[in-house]
């Protein structure tokens, strides 16, 4: 009896230390999410969330036309190989014009405002390519929603400008992720549903980010540097849910204001020929020259008609949905690695991994190969992609430029990516033909080889900087010590500036800052 009583004792002993270890753990759960919503990572998430969430209709253009063809093509055989080119590239064309019109609007009326408003050339491009009855209105109407993503990059502009410098890599990775998302969607209503009913999904689907971006403020950078210092810290308080946090970050924001608007014309255009304006420039257009080249879009635009040339033994329609869900999945691991390696690292690393996926490919296609390698190897091309190579120079094309012609430089520089983009989809039917498809994945791989060297070589580092630190580099001869290898230093002085988001810059309108 006494040793019955004994074990009863310690179990009931041991269930109320396994009560306590869950009370506590559901303490330290609740403390955390307190913690979360009080410095204001809940709202900051929230509000890149609703910017990012463009990029799904992003996806849904690169996307449509890799279902659209092979339906469309089955409708009508007599269409030309050049006739379907346009077809793709259409979607394409306008992306520079979106870019630079985005580019030009976005100092000018505000970040968030651009971003509700492109929900017009979204929705009346795929009503009209739902409704098209010839040729001519299916080419119209893919012109029309190109403009969507020349003008989406804005949405990376507003992550960076809200957030704070160790929340802005894996915040900004959310848009690639996103629009890989958007991908997969429409390649798999595509496999069962007629290319009309997918652009009218898509139409619907146009109206989600104006709706999310209702309930979330401007950016605070971008009023203040319009003098707006009311609204700033409302804007400000509200990403950071924190009084003392957001005075003092609109003081980091403005202490270093100037007044620009004394300037002549030709002062205001020297601002474009300095060296943190040129320099970050030239770094990604080339950066943008070796993505196109290595195949990434090429796949994602023609990814039927690609793995039908290409000779898989998988279903073409298949394959893509797979590819698809590959570059998903790959998406979210992607945003998290951003977080834990430097830039620099997950640039090369993936040019490398993508060429020697590509060579591959290559290899087995011309050894003929069983046709099931080939797709893997495809694929592991489409993985290795999402982890740098395809994400880097967007995230970077927000964060390497001043405040002060962020929103233009930014628009400017994926406006030559776009055309980059396409003069490799409008050529690849015919590179294909003089190459044939061997041939062109040989190219892929080599190029892909050569921009992991480039990355080596030439990517500067931004991961954990401050934007003013990221403006420094470029305006300083000897560039400042990497942040990881700065060690106690570094991380010594990363509380103190956990909460800027671009310390430092300089803003558009002189004055001072008015009371908070």
């Amino acid at each position: 009896m006494r040793v019955r009583f004994i074990e009863m004792l310690k179990r009931r002993v041991a269930a109320a230390r396994y009560g306590e270890r869950r009370a506590r753990t559901m303490l330290a759960s609740i403390k955390g999410f307190w913690k979360v919503c009080r410095y204001g990572d809940l709202y900051m998430v929230l509000a890149a969330l609703a910017a990012q969430s463009i990029n799904i209709s992003v996806g849904f253009c690169q996307g449509f036309s890799a279902v659209l063809l092979p339906q469309y093509t089955h409708e009508f055989p007599s269409i030309s190989y050049d006739e379907i080119s346009w077809i793709a590239s259409l979607g394409v064309i306008s992306n520079p014009i979106g870019a630079l019109l985005g580019g030009m609007m976005v100092d000018a009326v505000g970040r968030r405002l651009l971003l509700q408003s492109i929900v017009l050339p979204n929705l009346i491009g795929w009503l009209v390519i739902a409704f098209s009855e010839t040729y001519v209105f299916l080419c119209v109407g893919r012109f029309i929603t190109g403009f969507t993503i020349g003008m989406s990059t804005v949405s990376y502009i507003y992550v960076v400008e809200i957030t704070t410098p160790e929340k802005r890599g894996v915040l900004s990775a959310l848009g690639p992720g996103l629009v890989s998302t958007g991908i997969f969607i429409v390649y798999s209503l595509g496999a069962f549903i007629h290319w009309r009913r997918v652009a009218a999904i898509c139409a619907a689907f146009s109206l989600l980010t104006p709706f999310l971006m209702y309930f979330v403020p401007e950016s605070p950078l971008w009023l203040a540097s319009k003098g707006q210092m009311k609204e700033a810290y409302n804007a400000m308080f509200w990403l950071r849910q924190n009084n003392n946090t957001a005075q003092q970050e609109l003081m980091e924001f403005t202490k270093d204001r100037k007044s620009d608007e004394s300037m002549t014309f030709r002062q205001k255009l020297g601002l474009f020929k300095r060296r943190s304006v040129l320099k970050p420039f030239c770094l990604l257009i080339v950066f943008f020259a070796f993505q196109e080249m290595s195949g990434i879009y090429v796949i994602l635009y023609y990814a039927v008609d690609f793995f039908k040339s290409v000779g898989t033994s998988v279903n073409e329609f298949t394959a893509s949905i797979i590819v698809g869900g590959v570059r998903v999945a790959m998406g979210a691991v992607g945003a998290a690695l951003i977080s834990s390696f430097r830039r620099k690292t997950l640039g090369w690393a993936s040019g490398l991994l993508l060429g020697a996926a590509m060579l591959g490919a290559a290899v087995c296609d011309s050894l003929d190969g069983p046709p099931l390698v080939k797709l893997a190897c495809v694929l592991l091309h489409v993985c290795f992609s999402m982890v740098g190579f395809l994400q880097l120079p967007w995230i970077m094309s927000g964060e390497l430029y001043p405040q002060d012609i962020r929103g233009v430089m930014s628009g400017a520089t994926s406006c030559c990516a776009y055309v980059l983009i396409f003069l490799n989809i409008k050529t690849y039917p015919q590179l294909e033909n003089l190459l044939t498809s061997n041939g062109t994945l040989y190219l892929f791989a080599i190029c892909a080889l050569l921009g992991a060297a480039y990355c080596y070589l030439f990517l500067p580092e931004t991961k954990g900087k401050t934007l003013a630190e990221i403006m420094r580099q470029f305006d300083e001869e000897k560039k400042e010590a990497d942040p990881e290898a700065a060690g106690g230093a570094r991380a010594a002085a990363a509380p103190a500036r956990r909460h800027s988001a671009g310390a430092a810059v300089s803003l558009d309108r002189g004055g001072s800052s008015a009371p908070l």
